[in-house]
């Protein structure tokens, strides 16, 4: 996975800071990169630090179902958007303003909430709600009419039909109902292009979170690519990635309080740049976490640039392989646990302490 190495030497290389108001976090990132995986040479799933493929493969079928509602996949002890749900159910209470983010306070009713979550049908169906997000769109779009179009049977059909089209595509971004999502959708714009007995997909995505997010998504659409090919009866090919706004996190103070002086930063990147070995990287670990403030209690390991250090000092190995388990049409296959459809064969990852905190 040199690739994705290389996309963690752009941001710590040559990245900048800002401040991110929606998570109020800090981070480090730039405005653009484009990454392409074969798939003929391997499935794409990290090597340089553990990916249960479970976990992405799962987020996709529900993606795929046009699911809006954490509860399914806490059921199934997934919590990728149980913050997310969290912060919109604070925001529709009236009470984003009095339990703020980056608080003890916040993370202690965030525990009650997730298990009520859990515990609580009634309570579920509407603190769990997501809003219109992701594959609700795929699934359930609207033309002015109040019409129900589904962008994905529509998908599916159309490459069957027409493979030579240039609308093979699926749109997440959905202007009438961002304000209604608790999160924009980040992977908005998914195009699928058929080349002879080839499928290729492109997605395109507004920001990226390169140390959590960045591994789930390349796994998830290439996935999604195996599973569409399939139904077309293609051969998948090439993944090519592209995000826009793609950042690594750098935590809240104390801790941001570093990358908020331009000296500090300069001096990082000026010891990151004249890295020559893996295990340099490990001695540059060691002197930010020196030199840089303590994360503040609750605030723990929302700052990525350790891990990523840390990452980067790992010797990627040998991507896995693919394989279907059921032959299934892709609306059938989407209703069952996603390990029972498809596995990731000879998968090797590194394996230490990379559980960072994702943004909410």
């Amino acid at each position: 996975m040199e690739e994705y190495h290389t996309l963690l030497k752009e941001i710590l290389g040559r990245g900048d800071v800002n401040y991110e108001p929606r998570t109020q976090e800090f981070i480090l990132g730039i405005s653009g990169f484009s990454t392409e995986f074969d798939l003929r040479e391997g499935f794409p799933l990290l090597t340089t630090k553990n990916v249960p493929p479970r976990l992405p493969f799962e987020e996709l079928f529900w993606k795929l179902r046009g699911e809006r509602n954490v509860k399914s996949l806490v059921d199934k002890n997934i919590h990728i958007w149980t913050a997310n749900a969290f912060d919109r159910y604070l925001n529709n209470q009236g009470l984003k303003d009095k339990i703020p983010k980056h608080s003890l306070e916040w993370n202690n009713e965030f525990e009650k909430y997730s298990l009520k979550i859990k515990e609580d049908e009634e309570f579920a169906k509407v603190a769990g709600d997501l809003g219109p997000v992701y594959g609700y769109n795929w699934v359930y779009d609207e033309d002015k009419n109040g019409n129900i179009i589904n962008q994905l049977e529509n998908l599916l059909k159309g490459t069957k039909e027409k493979p030579g089209s240039r609308y093979h595509v699926l749109s997440s971004w959905n202007v009438s109902k961002l304000k209604e999502m608790a999160l924009g959708p980040c992977p908005f714009w998914h195009q699928f292009s058929i080349w002879g007995d080839f499928m290729d997909l492109h997605m395109v995505q507004r920001s990226n979170d390169i140390f959590l997010g960045d591994p789930f998504n390349q796994a998830q659409d290439s996935l999604m690519l195996h599973m569409v090919a399939k139904e077309a009866g293609k051969i998948p090919r090439k993944f090519i990635y592209t995000t826009i706004n793609t950042h690594s996190y750098l935590g809240v103070p104390p801790r941001s309080n570093f990358w908020t002086n331009s000296e500090n930063v300069k001096e990082f990147q000026k010891k990151f740049k004249s890295i020559e070995k893996r295990e340099d990287y490990l001695g540059l670990r060691e002197w930010y976490l020196n030199k840089a403030p303590i994360e503040s209690e609750g605030n723990e390991r929302k700052d990525h640039v350790p891990f990523i250090l840390e990452q980067l000092s790992k010797e990627p190995r040998e991507l896995p392989t693919f394989k279907f388990e059921k032959d299934l049409p892709l609306l059938e296959a989407i209703k069952l646990p996603a390990l029972e459809v498809v596995s990731v064969n000879n998968y090797n990852p590194h394996k230490w302490d990379s559980k960072a905190n994702m943004a909410a």
